[in-house]
């Protein structure tokens, strides 16, 4: 899956991070990240991470919302549900706040701006989000 994600700077833009975790050594990790060029936050599980957020032997898309000290799962999906998973608007989507748009019902306090005029080049944020 890593292979065919959007740039991170567009989420992080939306004050969201997608990190990858499995139980690669971190050495085989690196390598193979520095090979294809991917910059994605890789983690090596070393607990039963995996097991309490019901992944099992091949994959699954795990999205969380942390309310200060406090984390919550907010949606989980496993096999042929998330092969679709890559780009900026499907990641945003399954979490809990979304693009952050107008048109969405957003708790108060968090920003929301007109459809697509927040969006720009990955290189062009200007230090929001990253």
């Amino acid at each position: 899956m890593a292979d065919q994600v959007a740039h991170g700077a567009h989420l992080n833009a939306r004050d969201t991070t997608l990190a990858f975790a499995s139980r690669a050594p971190q050495a085989d990790i690196t390598r193979l990240k520095a090979g294809m060029g991917w910059e994605i936050p890789w983690y090596t599980i070393t607990d039963d991470f995996d097991a309490d957020f019901d992944v099992g032997e091949w994959h699954g898309t795990n999205a969380f919302i942390r309310d200060a000290d406090e984390i919550f799962r907010t949606y989980f999906v496993d096999k042929r549900g998330d092969e679709a998973m890559g780009s900026t608007w499907s990641y945003l989507d399954l979490t809990a706040l979304g693009r952050q748009e107008e048109w969405e019902d957003s708790p108060e306090g968090y920003p929301q701006t007109a459809p697509y005029k927040w969006w720009n080049y990955h290189d062009n944020y200007s230090g929001q989000g990253s």
